[in-house]
């Protein structure tokens, strides 16, 4: 998954410590005449917000250098001579093994949550933990995972992310139908961001599962006709010739 870099006020828009801080900031300010009238009371308003500023960026930081190096352990490549410290061989984390770079990412993202639980990329880190614990083969700790972050209010992007997750590990698990419900809904929803042709494509499969042939050409079509310069356009056409050959 490509991340979107993050503002300040985005990551912490919702954040109760950081609208706590904001508000004595705010309360700080609105009395700051009453403070000015004793001795140094202008100074240490002025110190006050310098510290308290100084707080929120700190935090800011250090939540996105834990989620970053989580991200660059999920994505980082296997080679069976690679060190104990992932970044022994160069400036790219390496791993022995698979199953080591899920669980070394694993442990980067519970930090963040752990850390910085009340912050959106908590939300971030909840939805790659789900993905490394898929990784390990702890599907049911993915689940209830995916499920927190698809019914977190911080991001909208992760919670549909979860949601198209989640459709594929029902496929997976032998429930097409359920996976149907999820990605129609996702199809319908005017507020989901993620591409309609890659949503329609993953719908078509749970279709297609279910013996719905005649469902599956429809929508793949409509999928190819929508976004005919997707970067799916090729797997679409692959799916589509699959079906019609049958």
């Amino acid at each position: 998954m490509g991340t979107t870099k993050l503002t300040r006020k985005e990551i912490l828009g919702e954040d109760p410590v950081y609208e706590a801080l904001v508000s004595s900031i705010e309360a700080v300010r609105t009395h700051a005449r009453l403070i000015g009238l004793a001795v140094g009371g202008a100074a240490l308003v002025a110190l006050g917000i310098f510290f308290a500023l100084q707080l929120l960026e700190k935090r800011d930081t250090e939540a996105q250098r834990i989620l970053t190096r989580g991200i660059d352990f999920y994505h980082g490549s296997v080679d069976a001579g690679a060190l104990d410290d992932p970044f022994g061989k160069g400036p790219d984390p390496l791993f022995r093994t698979e199953q080591a770079k899920y669980q070394a990412s694993a442990r980067e993202f519970q930090s963040l949550m752990d850390r910085y639980p009340s912050s959106k990329l908590a939300v971030i880190g909840r939805y790659y933990l789900a993905l490394c614990q898929l990784g390990l083969g702890q599907k049911s700790e993915a689940i209830k995972s995916l499920e927190m972050a698809r019914d977190n209010t911080k991001d909208r992007t992760i919670s549909y992310l979860a949601k198209k997750v989640l459709a594929k590990c029902q496929i997976e698990a032998g429930n097409p139908k359920a996976a149907q419900e999820i990605l129609e809904g996702m199809v319908k929803d005017p507020q989901c961001d993620l591409p309609r042709e890659e949503l329609k494509l993953q719908l078509a499969r749970a279709l297609k599962a279910q013996g719905k042939n005649e469902d599956a050409l429809r929508i793949l079509k409509e999928a190819r006709s929508e976004a005919p310069r997707s970067s799916l356009q090729r797997l679409l056409e692959q799916e589509l010739s699959r079906l019609e050959s049958h």
